[in-house]
């Protein structure tokens, strides 16, 4: 029996999760990713019901990409629905099928209709590094099929260079960079240039 078939989601999860309304503006809520130091913000209703998910890449395609104010932009018309969702007592494994089935990299966990917390790939990969090789394999098919449906736009996962987490990946012949790997590969090229 491997260590994953024993976790379970909410043994890996955050809680409390980070909400925000359907009317707070992008600018609000890149504040508070920027504070509690998350990548995804949950969406809610007045009654406290999950509508739907905002994270930094629909801040970057939705707002920044756009050229659009983040104060006047709300909550509302950048949210990623539907929401993906996972039971608490589910198995890691489960919710690595799912996220790789579904092309995301977070799920909100629900119990009883009620978020309960968000589960994403880092939370399960600082608890059980032996499926790493597996995510980074899901990663890049799963980026393959995001690239296509986004154009270039930006991928979460592990940079093929230097093994760190991003979620600023971008395909650079056939492989995909950080931010960091991208400059210095520019740099690398500028150099040789000059030789």
């Amino acid at each position: 029996m491997r260590i994953t078939d024993e976790v379970l989601v909410r043994e890996v999860m955050s809680s409390p999760v980070i909400e925000c309304s359907l009317d707070e503006s992008a600018q609000e809520i890149a504040e508070k990713m920027m504070k509690y130091k998350v990548g995804a913000v949950i969406v809610t209703s007045d009654d406290g019901s999950p509508l739907g998910i905002i994270t930094k890449t629909d801040l970057v395609e939705k707002v920044i990409a756009k050229n659009a104010r983040p104060s006047d932009v709300r909550a509302r018309d950048i949210m990623s629905t539907p929401l993906h969702t996972i039971d608490p007592e589910a198995k890691i494994e489960d919710a690595v099928r799912k996220m790789s089935k579904l092309g995301v990299s977070r799920l909100a966990v629900v119990y009883k209709n009620k978020l309960a917390g968000i589960v994403s790939l880092k939370d399960i990969l600082q608890v059980t590094p032996e499926i790493l090789e597996i995510v980074k394999e899901n990663m890049k098919i799963m980026g393959l099929r995001l690239l296509r449906r986004s154009g270039e736009g930006y991928l979460e996962g592990y940079c093929d260079s230097c093994g760190e987490w991003s979620d600023m990946l971008l395909n650079v012949e056939g492989q995909y960079l950080c931010e960091d790997c991208r400059l210095d590969l520019l740099r690398r090229r500028e150099g040789e240039s000059e030789e």
